[in-house]
């Protein structure tokens, strides 16, 4: 299973939310067809593979934008009430994260910061910047060649 096969199987367990694996751009003209709230998983633009005597693991680092509608004019208070929101849906994708063992577990202090205005849907939001570190990855096993390891059985 990929990271990103991974990070979507955590986002399938919060109901009523959307998950988007793309870019910012288009992210920006699939929001307009799909229901709210959503977490967009950015892709990836950098990471780490660790090197193991027996695996290789992938630990990417993530960006994930956790968001939900607002009106055009949007009020303050009303405003802040979403953010709190994406901020409680983040809480819940971090603790189900760790709760999945796919991951070694996030802690410590996780910055977030608040979008507003950032796409042409009218969405709110935050984003989180996280590595996230596989605990499992590909098994290296000296009888198999290199591209069944990396890439799966080939047919023959």
């Amino acid at each position: 299973m990929t990271v990103e096969q991974k990070i979507k199987s955590v986002v399938d367990q919060m109901k009523g939310v959307t998950y988007i694996f793309d870019n910012w751009q288009t992210a920006n003209v699939r929001l307009d067809k799909l229901s709210l709230p959503a977490v967009l998983n950015v892709l990836p633009v950098s990471g780490n593979f660790q090197l193991g005597p027996s695996q290789l693991k992938d630990y990417p680092n993530c960006m994930l934008a956790f968001m939900d509608k607002t009106s055009f004019d949007f009020d303050g208070t009303d405003n802040d009430a979403i953010v709190e929101k994406c901020k409680n849906m983040a809480k819940e994708f971090i603790l189900l994260l760790n709760r999945s063992r796919l991951f070694e577990p996030i802690s410590g202090s996780v910055p977030y910061s608040v979008f507003y205005d950032k796409l042409n849907v009218n969405v709110t939001g935050i984003t989180i910047s996280i590595q996230l570190k596989e605990t499992s990855g590909i098994v290296l096993c000296p009888s198999r060649s290199v591209k069944d390891i990396v890439y799966g059985r080939a047919k023959e």
